[in-house]
């Protein structure tokens, strides 16, 4: 053999510890394990929590949340613009809280249902349903929010603009939830549940 053919099988071994030394090196330092899958799927639920949690906090800092649980046709018993049911299937509602909800979770491959939570006049709490788009699936997660409502809130229209109907005028059947305190200007406070899911 030659020198120069030397050189270059020695090269070549030298490259071979280098790489190997490489995957051992990376192997141990990224821990794999047969849980690694698991592990990692473990966090697709927190990370959904934390951006409902997110969707949730900014809605109520711009007051989207309330006018939403305003949003109410006295009239049908039901949120504006929902179909043959009281509440929205194909996305969230036509508010600013609801395009929050679309934008956020829609192009996520991720499914989620809004659920109000109030307590009724004997004091039980009551669910109603604002957004229902599915059964959730084992690994959904749920952010909460609460929201006082008040006797001087007046509902709104279609349009998102306020009407002259108050909650405290509104007959208690009218509305999703009743008067929980009458001797008081609080009306009631619920409960906004954001539950995710990836399909």
């Amino acid at each position: 053999m030659t020198d120069r053919a030397q050189t270059f099988t020695l090269e070549s071994v030298a490259a071979a510890l280098l790489l190997l030394g490489s995957v051992v090196f990376v192997t141990q330092a990224a821990g794999i394990t047969p849980l690694t899958a698991s592990t990692a799927s473990q966090q697709v639920p927190e990370q959904q929590h934390g951006v409902a949690v997110g969707v949730l906090d900014a809605a109520f800092a711009n007051g989207s949340l309330r006018s939403t649980l305003l949003y109410w046709d006295e009239s049908d018993g039901a949120f504006h613009r929902t179909e043959d049911e009281r509440y929205y299937v194909a996305g969230g509602p036509p508010t600013a809280f609801g395009e929050l909800l679309n934008e956020t979770f829609g192009d996520r491959a991720v499914t989620f249902n809004v659920d109000i939570v109030y307590t009724n006049a004997s004091g039980e709490q009551e669910r109603v349903p604002m957004v229902r788009q599915g059964t959730p699936s084992d690994d959904a997660v749920r952010a909460t929010r609460t929201v006082t409502l008040y006797d001087d809130d007046a509902l709104l229209d279609a349009s998102g603009n306020s009407t002259n109907t108050t909650l405290e005028s509104v007959p208690e059947e009218s509305f999703y939830a009743p008067d929980a305190a009458p001797d008081s200007p609080v009306y009631n406070v619920v409960r906004v549940e954001v539950v995710v899911w990836s399909v």
